[in-house]
């Protein structure tokens, strides 16, 4: 292997945890040129950095030093990248409950609150599928957040006398997206301990 293989690939592993190569080299307790120049190619990490990379990185010692098309794929940049399942889901669900079921004008006004904000958090996503930020990625943990406590808080009050299926949905809705962020929450407190 080659040095000019290895330093671009620790530089796109840097990229996809979204690390600057300062605060890398925090975590390493080295300095910030010293990983510039594991990363253009001038020196080598030896193996118990790599080591450390490899845990820090959530991969296997194997995937940093060799050469495969999966490890430019990297699965990190999965557990980075919010989903847009989740929220396209949501969204087909409110836009039928929407058109099916009888209500208030109040009540459809809410429920298109509900579905303009999904659009704004897939809009998100799509920006963020392209240019990869946290920014992106925080508005969309934080906009998902909002859309469970509205949609649960209002369908639990029964806001604006939705009946019963807008209600039901509203709760179900915001039901499932806490559960979600719980479920991510735990994966990432468990992928930092590790």
């Amino acid at each position: 292997m080659a040095s000019t293989e290895l330093g671009p690939r620790l530089k796109h592993f840097r990229q996809m945890q979204q690390l600057t190569q300062t605060e890398l080299a925090d975590k390493l307790h080295v300095s910030r040129q010293t990983v510039s120049s594991w990363e253009t190619g001038r020196n080598q990490p030896d193996i118990a950095t790599i080591t450390q990379l490899a845990t820090l990185y959530h991969l296997s010692v194997d995937a940093i030093l060799l050469d495969t098309a999966t490890t430019l794929s990297s699965p990190t940049k999965q557990s980075i990248q919010p989903s847009l399942t989740l929220p396209t889901v949501l969204l087909g669900i409110l836009l039928v409950e929407r058109i099916t079921q009888f209500s208030n004008f109040s009540a459809f006004y809410w429920i298109d609150f509900l579905i303009l904000l999904l659009l704004i958090l897939i809009g998100n996503l799509l920006i963020a599928h392209h240019h990869l930020s946290v920014w992106t990625s925080r508005v969309h943990w934080i906009g998902l957040t909002g859309f469970a406590l509205l949609s649960f808080i209002s369908g639990s009050l029964n806001a604006f006398d939705m009946g019963f299926g807008l209600m039901t949905t509203c709760q179900f809705s915001g039901l499932v997206v806490a559960i979600v962020l719980v479920r991510k929450y735990w994966q990432f407190r468990s992928a930092k301990l590790r």
